[in-house]
Formats: C-alpha cells, structure tokens, sequence
C-alpha cells in the first residue's frame, strides 16, 4: 500500500511540474518548449548534445546564471525530447544539489562545469523517487504532445500513416 501512495504522490506532484510549463507548441519542438520555458523562467536555457561515454542520458546543472541540459548527442527524436524533459523536471523540482551551493559556478566554461556537475552527479546520485517522478513527468508531457497532434490530423491522415507507415497516430 506504500509503494501505491508513493505513486500517487508522485504522479500528483509531476503532474503539478507539467503544469508550471508554458503552452506546449504546435507543432511540437523540444527546443521551442525551451525557448518558452526560459523566457518564463527569465534566465537562459543551453541545450548541449555532447557524445562522451561517461555521460549519463542527461544532465542538468546551473553555472549561476544559465540553466544547461546535457544530453548525449546520439539520442534523436522521441528518446532526444524524452530525455531533455526528464532534465527538466529535475530542474524545476530543484532536484539537483548544485543548484542550491552554486557547484556549477567554475572556471573553464561548459566544460569545466560538465566536469564538476559529472562528478557531483557521480557522487550524490538523485533517490529513486526523484527519478522515477522525473521519468512520470517526462511521460506526461509527451503523451500531452501526442494527443495535440493527433487532435490536428485528420482521419484520413491517420489511417494513411497507418497504411503506409511513418508517424503512428
């Protein structure tokens, strides 16, 4: 009964984060959403796609001014925008401890803070809880995403996508 109220909890509070985005655009764009949101939030928003081994999926850390998101530059479409919002509610659920010491305040720019971030990361990992409500909201957003699109095609459309390939509806 635990792990249901938990879940509840969770499920309550991502939804409460979804709902501190601005309008999701149509048509959809991960880095329009960012735009948004970092005009909202008056401060910048740097998305960085960066191909290093030991980088996790994602991450997200403030240098004091900026918020960036790192994320692997091999992930596209869907997995890409996944990613990037599961750095999001980290973000705006203040998840992450650098944010309130001012970790990411280092010399060497984008790098040097990646440096630090990572090895904070390593060290002082987010709970399970804050994670799997990071992935909820993820999730709730996307399907968000897909029901404005599916809302703006036609069933014709639907059926033809469904027929040939391509976008399912």
């Amino acid at each position: 009964m635990r792990n249901l109220a938990s879940s509840n909890r969770g499920h309550e509070e991502s939804a409460a984060l979804v709902g501190q985005l601005p309008p999701l655009p149509s048509p959809w764009s991960i880095r329009e959403l960012c735009d948004r949101l970092a005009a909202q939030r008056q401060r910048e928003l740097l998305l960085h796609p960066m191909t290093l081994s030991a980088l996790p999926l994602g991450l997200w850390y403030f240098d004091g001014k900026r918020d960036h998101i790192i994320f692997r530059a091999e992930a596209t479409g869907y997995h890409r925008d996944h990613i990037i919002l599961h750095e999001i509610c980290h973000m705006l659920a203040r998840h992450n401890h650098i944010l309130r010491r001012g970790f990411g305040q280092r010399k060497g720019g984008v790098e040097g803070s990646l440096a630090a971030s990572l090895g904070h990361a390593v060290n002082n990992p987010f709970t399970d809880y804050q994670e799997r409500l990071a992935e909820d909201f993820a999730t709730q957003v996307l399907k968000q995403v897909h029901q404005i699109a599916s809302a703006s095609v036609s069933d014709f459309e639907r059926r033809a996508a469904n027929i040939f390939g391509g976008v399912k509806f």
